[in-house]
């Protein structure tokens, strides 16, 4: 444990030392790269982001490391002394981590919408908190553990669920107003909406795996990493690279629309040819966006031939 802790306190030392470098490789760059003073300007707002974030970083990690700690000290505990007493001290923790946890949920979303009550921020956080970590309490055995990977994939499918519900061209409108108009801000939308679609579709792909190859790499005497390396990944390689693929053909073609918001790149170009009357010039562009689909697709399939 102790290892551990300090492997932590050295990698968020590192990340305050990169985040001083980007910040200043941005800096320098943003004056010198002339009609690519964007890339300068947002090398250095991710130094900024990646400063704000560390303090979520560490907080997370912080979190982590004291509920592994309260977790086998409860489990001491509660392994000496009777059950009524061991139930009674499972609910009043439950109940304050409940409230800690609603606490600093509701303080995240003060810092982006300035509620600036009492009452919302605190009070009913903690009263609600409260009362969904006695009710999680109530249900579970003292010395039953925390379905802490659960809970970690919850968190995470609501997340890429959020993010993947609001489409690119919408959020094409927000880069354009953070990076400037340009294919840069095509890219930061394209590649933050694909990472949400990528990530549900990878998910479910692992998660509707045949059980036989794991049932008989486990019979072999495999460990869990071996398992892993040898049912299941041999399962999810030719449906990645199709679902990578397929999203590769879509990107293409959502690039044309991207392009009408502002974020640059082909689309951009055939909404000028189309405002200019440029039929000739729209047409060819409309052309090569069918042959880069069209060549995206055979390559799709010669992958998963080598894949299988």
């Amino acid at each position: 444990m102790v290892g551990l802790i300090i492997s932590v306190l050295v990698a968020i030392l590192g990340l305050q030392l990169l985040t001083k470098i980007v910040i200043q490789l941005g800096d320098y760059l943003a004056p010198k790269l002339g009609s690519f003073t964007f890339l300068g300007t947002f090398i250095s707002d991710m130094g900024d982001i990646l400063g704000m974030s560390i303090v979520v970083i560490t907080a997370a990690i912080a979190a982590g490391i004291f509920s592994s700690i309260g977790d086998r000290t409860g489990k001491v505990i509660t392994s000496h002394v009777n059950k009524p007493a061991a139930k009674t001290l499972s609910m009043l923790l439950s109940m304050l981590a409940g409230a800690v946890l609603s606490i600093l949920i509701m303080q995240a979303l003060n810092w982006f919408y300035e509620f600036d009550n009492l009452a919302v921020t605190i009070y009913w956080p903690v009263a609600i908190g409260a009362v969904i970590g006695l009710v999680t309490s109530a249900r579970m055995a003292p010395k039953d553990d925390l379905p802490v990977g659960i809970v970690l994939y919850y968190i995470a499918r609501t997340v890429f669920n959020g993010l993947r519900s609001i489409e690119a061209l919408v959020w094409v409108i927000v880069f354009v107003v953070w990076v400037g108009i340009g294919p840069f801000a095509g890219v930061l939308a394209l590649s933050l909406h694909t990472i949400a679609a990528l990530a549900k579709l990878y998910s479910e792909q692992v998660e509707s795996i045949l059980p036989g190859p794991m049932e008989a790499v486990t019979a072999t005497g495999a460990n869990r990493l071996q398992s892993i390396v040898y049912a299941v990944v041999p399962q999810i390689i030719p449906p990645y690279i199709s679902f990578t693929m397929y999203r590769w053909d879509i990107n293409v073609r959502m690039s044309t629309i991207i392009g009408f918001a502002g974020g640059g790149g082909i689309g951009f170009l055939l909404y000028q040819n189309i405002n200019l009357l440029n039929y000739r010039g729209a047409s060819l562009q409309m052309l090569a966006i069918a042959l880069v689909v069209a060549s995206m697709d055979y390559l799709s399939s010669r992958l998963r031939e080598k894949a299988i």
